[in-house]
């Protein structure tokens, strides 16, 4: 039974190395979302220039004018847009979008400027920075971490002790709205990774972190620590693995990436991104995924049951 065991986690590790050393190594942009605008000709040839550098890398967008492609950054429509004058190519990053995309993009963008306007004068303006106590734009993805492994921590001692419905759906609602709280206190409060509205980064994250310890208390009350290992394999090393929390999910290998935004980790950076960086932009398609999670594991949580061990009774002797 030991070397069985013994087996079972060396296997598992086989797999979870895999997974997380294949998803960083293979990283690399596929169709992420740029613009370009400027004068016609200019723009397509630029638009050109950028598919014929990294063939499938980028998923261009022409647009009129410097206000759309100021616009399509800001409100999280692409990663990047180039506006071209005849003497200046202005550059739009965001790198609260993705930090590393940011900067790999300040370095291919304007070497694709160079082979169309040789001689003109390029301009990088971060359109959304990363907070100054933050420089380097690591608080979110690394506090995903702590926070979707103690998600599912909360979700599997709430599933397998919890033997009523009340106690159950009461514990899930105030591990939520406690995670929320410290976790934003800790990110914004003390760290500064966090801009934007206290309540509403609050709200995000607790509905992240409910929506993974309901899941996984679903699980663990269905199925046990069968259950739980299934929400530790899909939710966290798979969902974070895949998510492009640190990177892009563009950057991650199809279609992966894409089907790491429907899970829990993945919707909750892309959510917590836009509320508190853009003012909500593209936070619905997200938020919903973490709804739809919540509710399916609540109701999940109030149905199953872990049936207790048949206890043998005393000897009247």
């Amino acid at each position: 039974m030991v070397l069985l065991c013994v087996g079972a986690i060396v296997v598992a590790q086989l797999i979870l190395v895999l997974m997380f050393a294949w998803s960083s190594s293979r990283a690399a942009p596929h169709d992420l979302p740029l613009a370009v605008s400027g004068p016609p000709a200019a723009a397509h040839a630029l638009a050109h220039a950028l598919e014929h550098a990294q063939p499938g890398a980028f998923s261009v967008e022409v647009l009129s004018d410097n206000v759309a492609a100021r616009a399509a950054v800001t409100d999280r429509q692409v990663y990047a847009a180039v506006f071209l004058s005849a003497a200046v190519a202005t550059v739009y990053t965001a790198s609260e979008a993705s930090p590393n995309v940011a900067q790999m993009l300040t370095q291919a963008v304007p070497a694709a400027i160079a082979h169309v306007l040789p001689h003109a004068t390029v301009i990088v303006t971060d359109l959304a920075p990363n907070p100054a106590e933050d420089p380097k734009g690591t608080a979110v993805p690394t506090a995903l971490i702590p926070l979707a492994m103690t998600s599912i921590a909360a979700g599997a001692l709430i599933g397998l002790l919890s033997r009523d419905r009340r106690t159950r759906l009461a514990g899930l609602v105030v591990y939520a709205v406690l995670a929320g709280l410290f976790a934003t206190v800790a990110l914004q409060g003390v760290l500064g990774g966090l801009t934007g509205s206290w309540f509403a980064n609050e709200l995000v994250i607790s509905l992240g972190a409910g929506a993974i310890a309901a899941v996984t208390c679903a699980l663990a009350a269905i199925a046990g620590i069968a259950g739980i290992l299934s929400a530790l394999l899909v939710v966290f090393f798979f969902g974070f693995a895949f998510s492009g929390a640190t990177t892009a999910w563009q950057l991650m290998p199809t279609p992966w990436g894409q089907l790491a935004q429907y899970l829990p980790v993945g919707a909750t950076n892309t959510s917590l991104r836009s509320v508190a960086f853009f003012d909500g932009a593209k936070a619905a398609g997200p938020l919903a995924v973490l709804a739809a999670w919540a509710l399916v594991g609540i109701a999940l949580s109030l149905v199953g049951h872990v049936p207790r061990r048949a206890t043998r009774p005393a000897d009247p002797s």
